[in-house]
């Protein structure tokens, strides 16, 4: 789920050294194991990685709700609890509705606003361009190595034609988008945020030399959730699993139970096929309200936004990586 930035906390705090260490090992020790030829790229693994993502990534989305309405607490006009969510389901319904009725719409539209979120982590680094280009980075990196593999994937979730010109698009822009991640992840360091600067070389060195779905797992789940859970957290001031636990646990069930729905609805004859969609799928549909929905709060919450209550605050104001 993608997580929008919201209210930030008084004082940033940083996540520790020992769990960056624990994200360059693991990095460093998927790519040896890789190398060696020991890390399969089977439809097995590859459902199997599909699903964790969910389990992993799911959590760091479930703060949307209380965050948007802390962010406009203080404004009359601002939609109540119930309007929140009605405007999330109706958000993640016509994501939905999109794949089934143009697959490789939904698979341009969802790595777009990939992108946009992905963004959101790196913006400490003091510009939104090269922020945005690091997002981009990440993204692209698969289609230099594994060009072939990442082709394949795109065409079982739209089609070959569609799979093809976003691999070749991919091809293009990722050189340039790679120099630009590197200059960020340089400025970072030069900015202090040396933790989160080392996040992101685990993420992109993950994303350019293990195949796609291995190294979007381990970007996701090791850099990108933890980023943006220990950010939406503190923003909330939850600092553990009692604090937390009553929003967390069961908004990360129903995510899971979409991605269930929407497997149990598109089954073919392939299941590894079939888990790898629509995990992917979900990640989509539950990311979709996640951008969308600030947006349209900002169009109908005019005298909030006059007064300075910002529904969806500026990115990475809080927390480190």
């Amino acid at each position: 789920m993608a997580s929008a930035a919201f209210p930030s906390s008084p004082s940033p705090s940083r996540l520790g050294t020992g769990t960056v260490g624990w994200m360059l090992m693991i990095t460093a020790m998927a790519i040896a194991v890789y190398s060696a030829g020991l890390l399969p790229e089977t439809g097995q693994a590859i459902a199997v990685l599909s699903a964790t993502l969910m389990v992993v990534g799911m959590p760091h989305g479930s703060f949307d709700i209380a965050l948007l309405q802390n962010g406009s607490a203080d404004d009359p006009a601002a939609p109540r609890r119930s309007t929140l969510i009605g405007l999330y389901l109706v958000c993640a319904l016509a994501m939905y509705l999109l794949w089934q009725a143009a697959p490789a719409w939904g698979l341009g539209i969802f790595l777009l606003m990939a992108a946009v979120h992905f963004s959101e982590d790196w913006q400490r680094c003091g510009s939104r361009f090269i922020a945005t280009g690091m997002a981009l980075a990440f993204l692209s990196a698969p289609s230099l190595l594994h060009s072939a593999s990442l082709a394949s994937l795109f065409a079982v979730l739209s089609n070959d034609a569609a799979a093809r010109l976003l691999v070749d698009v991919m091809v293009l822009i990722a050189p340039t988008m790679l120099m630009l991640a590197i200059a960020g992840a340089g400025m970072l360091w030069h900015a202090g945020e040396r933790n989160r600067a080392l996040s992101a070389v685990c993420g992109l060195a993950a994303m350019l030399v293990l195949p796609p779905v291995h190294g979007f797992a381990l970007f996701f789940c090791l850099v990108h959730s933890p980023i943006q859970f220990g950010d939406h957290s503190r923003a909330l001031g939850l600092h553990g699993l009692r604090q937390w636990g009553g929003t967390v646990i069961p908004l990360t069930l129903g995510g899971l139970g979409i991605a269930v729905a929407i497997f149990a609805l598109n089954r073919g004859a392939v299941i590894t096929q079939d888990v790898f969609a629509a995990s992917f799928v979900a990640l989509s549909v539950l990311t979709a309200p996640h951008m969308l929905v600030p947006v349209i709060l900002r169009l109908m919450v005019r005298p909030g936004l006059k007064r300075g209550v910002r529904l969806r605050p500026r990115p990475g104001s809080s927390g480190d990586a």
